[in-house]
């Protein structure tokens, strides 16, 4: 039954923390710091329960950090090591806040499971983890939604090291749809045939939705799935706006590991405004 609590409370967390940007933590690759975007700490709930335990209650938290802890890495040959946990302190009086670290004996009692000749071995860990490092290129405000010009993928099998793909993050400017500054300039550019359908003749705006976007490099958008959400789902409508985003360009591209994006264009639910 406490399991299961726990496995309750730490999701309740998770879809709180996921409703905002979050701090990455640090870690050390030959020397270099780069930020891991991830909290491998919590991979494993009861044993970041133990730490929360030893953690002090009082410390500061933001929405940027609901843990209220930051935990530094390093890889050494080929091995995840956590080396340390900081947390801040609040002054009230000084409206300052204080850095402090977990002692070492703390957090070697609270990692006893997966000592390796005196320090934390990640053990607990078998997943990817992504660390990163430059100017943000792309961003959503939540969790750890972002991408930057560096990154690295890092497979982590009980903490070891067994594959690194290693990425370098671009964006080629163009259209995209946060760039229209109003309903007259969206009819302007994708200019719909409404007089093509009489089932329009009341309706005050088409809702439609843009998914499955593909563009290649020279931002010529090859592939979206168009559907018409308002005023109902209209197959013919949503292929001439198909057509329409189609024969536009260039579209904005994000290179992000490995692969086009259409940043501009995925994921929109597209309000068109009709004159009556």
């Amino acid at each position: 039954m406490k399991r299961v609590l726990l496995f309750i409370q730490y999701l309740i967390l998770a879809i709180a923390a996921n409703a905002t940007g979050q701090e990455g933590d640090i870690i050390y690759i030959d020397g270099a710091q780069w930020e891991l975007l991830g909290r491998p700490v919590c991979a494993d709930s009861l044993l970041c329960h133990d730490l929360e335990a030893v953690l002090p209650q009082e410390r500061s938290w933001t929405t940027a950090n609901w843990d209220g802890f930051k935990a530094y890495w390093s890889i050494k040959q080929d091995v995840l090591y956590l080396d340390s946990i900081q947390y801040q302190l609040y002054d009230s009086v000084t409206n300052d806040r204080m850095s402090c670290y977990v002692p070492a004996d703390t957090l070697l009692r609270v990692f006893r499971r997966h000592i390796e000749e005196g320090h934390i071995m990640c053990s607990w860990l078998t997943k990817d983890i992504r660390v990163a490092k430059g100017k943000v290129i792309y961003y959503q405000h939540m969790g750890f939604e972002r991408n930057y010009e560096e990154e690295q993928i890092i497979s982590i099998d009980k903490g070891i090291v067994t594959g690194k793909k290693v990425y370098h993050n671009y964006v080629i400017d163009g259209f995209s749809f946060d760039k229209v500054k109003n309903n007259a300039e969206l009819r302007r550019l994708f200019p719909i045939h409404v007089e093509h359908y009489p089932e329009l003749a009341n309706a005050k705006r088409i809702v439609f939705s843009i998914k499955k976007a593909r563009v290649n490099s020279q931002g010529i958008l090859e592939e979206c799935e168009v559907k018409v959400l308002k005023p109902n789902d209209n197959r013919r409508l949503a292929t001439e706006m198909e057509g329409l985003l189609k024969a536009y360009h260039p579209w904005k591209v994000s290179f992000i590991n490995g692969e086009f994006r259409a940043d501009g264009i995925a994921g929109w639910a597209l309000s068109y405004l009709l004159d009556n």
